[in-house]
């Protein structure tokens, strides 16, 4: 089964339905239990801030609340959390130069699991040769 590594703004993005055909069937594919979406925990800490604060998502209002979105992302939706371990420190240490603190995370996270890419619209991500998933 193949498995994805969602960064924030996929994981907001999918909250508005506004994935572009790639993602969205990644999305859909995981929905129906044909593939794991993970995100890590800070990605999902950013999404939820989002939230609290009523930010716009691509010209849409996010609805909800922090706690609605988490069951709509976790309980009873297609992502599951992955904390922060060891093994993305180990990884962390090797890709912190290169990126933000929450894309870095996001990597280590991808390579720590080893999942097939990330689903993310980051272009810094994607031109460090990750393999990413949008279009």
């Amino acid at each position: 089964m193949e498995t994805y590594t969602a960064d924030a703004v996929a994981l907001l993005v999918y909250l508005v339905d506004g994935l572009p055909g790639h993602a969205d069937r990644v999305f859909a594919e995981a929905e129906a239990g044909e593939t794991v979406i993970q995100a890590p925990t800070t990605a999902l800490a950013e999404v939820l801030y989002s939230v609290s604060r009523d930010k716009d998502v691509r010209g849409v209002r996010l609805a909800g609340s922090p706690e609605e979105t988490r069951q709509a992302l976790l309980a009873n939706g297609p992502v599951s959390v992955t904390p922060v371990a060891e093994e993305d420190l180990a990884e962390y240490v090797h890709v912190v130069g290169e990126f933000t603190i929450h894309d870095a995370l996001v990597v280590a996270s991808h390579r720590a699991r080893k999942t097939d890419a990330v689903i993310t619209t980051d272009g810094a991500i994607r031109d460090a040769g990750v393999p990413t998933v949008w279009k």
